[in-house]
């Protein structure tokens, strides 16, 4: 993990991607339930973009008849549903920017081929550190190059020192 706040403390919001939830599996799974326990025993709620949900939001009704499992773990509390970005915000624009082209450089993809998902998490972490008593945002994404262009386009523009990246994988196996 990257930077030197404790991500568990009270003013941390903590930002996540479809690949930890996918990495999870389903509700019955050892991952699904050790990441609903970290997030219980730690009082901290998984603050998901739209465009996660989105992608979240097709997965098969086998795990929980009538329900999906991101469905299950926000009527829980334990992940809750962002606002819809505000690209009238200057900030928010301008770190999607960046994080679209921190990946491309990294990936030798072009621009255009890069998820909007990604750069939605580092809008949503500059939403929160912008607009709320949060002090510092914790990304969890399985996506190294977008965690570390997340932290690089976050700490460009004004947030130095106040997010790190924290690989999805090495976090399911720390708490499972």
């Amino acid at each position: 993990m990257n930077g030197s706040f404790n991500p568990v403390e009270e003013s941390v919001v903590w930002v996540a991607d479809t690949g930890l939830f996918v990495a999870c599996g389903r509700q019955q799974n050892n991952k699904y339930t050790a990441l609903e326990r970290f997030a219980q025993r730690n009082n901290l709620s998984f603050v998901i973009p739209q465009r996660v949900y989105d992608e979240l939001g097709g997965a098969p009704n086998r795990s929980t008849p009538g329900q999906t499992p991101i469905d299950s773990a926000i009527n829980a509390g334990w992940v809750t549903v962002a606002e819809e970005l505000d690209y009238t915000n200057s900030i928010v624009s301008q770190v999607m920017d960046d994080v679209r082209t921190y990946i491309a450089q990294s990936s030798n993809r072009r621009e255009d081929q890069i998820e909007k998902a990604d750069t939605a998490l580092a809008a949503v972490a500059a939403e929160q550190l912008t607009g709320s008593d949060v002090e510092f945002a914790c990304v969890v994404t399985t996506d190294i190059d977008a965690g570390e262009g997340i932290v690089s386009a976050l700490s460009r523009n004004g947030f130095d020192g106040r997010v790190q990246f924290k690989n999805g994988f090495e976090l399911i196996e720390e708490i499972a």
